[in-house]
């Protein structure tokens, strides 16, 4: 299980998490919406925790388990950090803070404090030793880790000691048997972790923070007024009771940490902390001390404390609480006790957990600089990536910890340029509108006058006496007028009724087949039939088809024969052929008068067959 996560619902992908993580621990990739914890690279300090402002971000809950070692029939202790007294300065007595937890369920309930002493004593042992070697303190997990997985050479130089924890747990399996279960109550959340490499008689079963420890009370509606006193199981811790300070550990030792000739240097507090292990790691042949060092400062500022008092009350608090428990010590009981746990196995072994990442090449990291628009001139940069320099941050991108939207001025500036494409875009797309819009103001315009024209040609062609139509190559029939309609009668005209001007009929089914043959013929050929005289039914239409587009429009006069206009027209259209015909003829040799002859006589039949016809009418 991961020790912290961040939930999806709640954050806001605000980053600061990111930019307070002092390992780049959280990451942040191009396509995850929010970030994400790499567990392998968190050394569990908890600045996130303090940095997301959503809620967003939490860490590995252990009241569930804890509920499940009471329900059970095994005896369990609760050995409880000393820092309690800066955790919770509510409750007015610590003998009532006792007895709340063992309320929970807890047989036993000790204080780390004489844990503290022991291992405090081997402290003092160590660094008395004075044999040219300098150590870390190994008292908090996360600088622990820290060196594990980014200063793996320095392992060798953390104080091979468990801590108090662990020590505790000894303690009370030596005192109450080896078959008890143990809780540790503290503000540590890296302890959760620590305890996995716990074993044997230092084993501790489960971590509770004081905000979980303070969920469950809630949950059980414990309060201290309803409860009465009820004091630690011993042993009892001397001087130990001063550990949630940072040098409280060196107190309770006796070692000195004075300025002037002092063993110890003291380093507490995130950034402090961390430049503290830098600086042993490249100066230590000059400094020659050894290093006390917490990540926070001091256990009192712990990521699982709940309440949110300052520093200086905490320290105030746990002082007092330290003076209250020596008033009455018994100093005697205690050097027994510490006589009896004198011979513990106190010795530590370290891991190599190397988690550093590979150096990328300097053409990489110029191409990466040069992409977030910064040269390599030594300008260190905003910090606000969470990075100390920009080269710090294109490093990181190289390696996939982070990407580039964590930049402010590449954000910015990546946002400028957005915009402007986007305006430049915009301005294009207005340009390209208004011109959409003048070209459909063109196009209407157009379209108007064409359909102004249609209007006008279609009541031109009605106005024509002789019968207009006007078909495509399926011989549907696109325009015709009324004198076609009229000519074709009266079945023709509800038809039009019912499709305006025949447009879209077929023409097939409008005339007989000697009729829409002529258009085939002229549909297919291209050449023009003039003056044709077709039958329908007792009328007699003559035809002239023309092709409009070849192969794909023709059209067609269509004339009624028994129409006196069109008649009159006829005799004299055809009299005057007979007379063309006849003048060229007699210029012509003797056999060709004969044929002559026989067209007048054609002609002169044509004409009189036509008066006749007119006549049965």
């Amino acid at each position: 299980m991961a020790l912290i996560s961040i939930d999806p619902k709640n954050c806001t992908n605000c980053l600061a998490c990111v930019r307070a993580c002092p390992v780049h621990a959280i990451q942040t990739s191009v396509g995850n919406d929010i970030p994400t914890v790499v567990d392998a690279r968190c050394i569990g300090c908890g600045s996130c925790l303090g940095a997301c402002r959503y809620d967003a971000i939490s860490y590995w809950d252990s009241t569930g388990e804890v509920k499940e070692l009471m329900k059970s029939e095994e005896n369990v202790a609760a050995i409880v950090d000393p820092s309690i007294s800066g955790e919770f300065p509510d409750i007015t007595d610590y003998r009532k803070f006792v007895e709340m937890i063992r309320s929970l369920g807890f047989k036993y309930v000790n204080e780390v404090s004489f844990g503290v002493d022991l291992v405090a004593k081997a402290y003092k042992m160590l660094f008395d030793e004075k044999k040219g070697k300098y150590y870390i303190t190994a008292n908090c997990p996360a600088i622990v880790y820290y060196i594990e997985k980014y200063f793996p050479s320095l392992i060798g130089n953390i104080a091979p000691i468990i801590t108090p924890v662990m020590a505790t747990a000894n303690v009370v399996r030596e005192t109450y048997g080896e078959d008890v279960r143990i809780v540790y109550i503290g503000p540590c959340i890296a302890a959760k972790r620590e305890i996995l490499r716990s074993d044997g008689v230092t084993k501790i079963d489960s971590v509770l923070t004081f905000r979980e420890l303070r969920k469950l009370f809630s949950e059980k509606n414990i309060h201290e007024s309803h409860l009465e006193f009820s004091d630690f199981n011993p042993p009892i811790g001397k001087l130990g009771s001063l550990y949630p300070a940072s040098e409280g550990i060196l107190e309770a030792g006796g070692i000195n940490h004075a300025i002037t000739d002092g063993d110890v240097i003291i380093a507490e507090g995130a950034e402090t902390s961390l430049n503290a292990v830098l600086s042993f790691d490249q100066n230590i042949d000059q400094i020659r001390k050894n290093f006390n060092v917490f990540y926070d400062e001091g256990c009192v500022m712990g990521p699982g404390m709940a309440t949110t008092a300052d520093k200086q009350l905490r320290i105030a608090l746990v002082t007092e609480y330290a003076k209250k428990r020596l008033k009455d010590f018994d100093v005697e009981k205690w050097e027994v006790e510490m006589a009896k746990h004198a011979k513990m196995n106190m010795k530590r072994v370290f891991k190599d957990d190397d988690q550093r990442l590979q150096e990328p090449d300097q053409a990489k990291l110029e191409e990466i600089m040069s992409l977030l628009g910064q040269a390599d001139d030594g300008f260190t940069g905003c910090g606000g990536c969470g990075f100390k320099t920009c080269k710090d941050f294109a490093r990181a991108i190289a390696q996939g910890l982070t990407k580039t939207d964590i930049c402010y001025d590449f954000s910015l500036r990546s946002k400028n340029k957005y915009i402007n494409t986007l305006r430049e875009s915009n301005k294009k797309s207005q340009e390209e509108v208004n011109a959409y819009k003048e070209e459909l103001k063109k196009i209407k315009s157009e379209y108007d006058l064409a359909t102004d024209k249609l209007e006008t040609s279609r009541e031109i062609m009605n106005q024509i006496p002789s019968g207009v139509v006007i078909v495509d190559e399926r011989l549907k029939v696109t325009s015709s007028n009324r004198s076609f309609i009229e000519l074709l009668g009266d079945d023709i005209k509800e038809i039009d009724d019912i499709i305006p001007g025949l447009r879209g009929a077929d023409l097939k089914t409008l005339v007989p087949v000697q009729f829409y043959k002529l258009f085939q013929n002229t549909l297919e050929t291209g050449e023009n039939i003039i003056s044709r005289d077709v039958e329908i039914e007792e009328s007699l239409l003559n035809v002239s088809v023309f092709s409009i587009k070849k192969n794909k429009v023709v059209g067609a006069i269509v004339r009624d024969m028994f129409s006196p206009e069109v008649r009159n027209e006829q005799i004299i259209q055809r009299i005057t052929e007979v007379v063309d015909q006849n003048l060229g003829m007699v210029q012509q040799i003797g056999y060709l008068l004969g044929e002559g002859a026989s067209k007048t006589e054609a002609m002169l039949n044509s004409i009189i067959q036509l008066h006749k016809t007119k006549k049965q009418k």
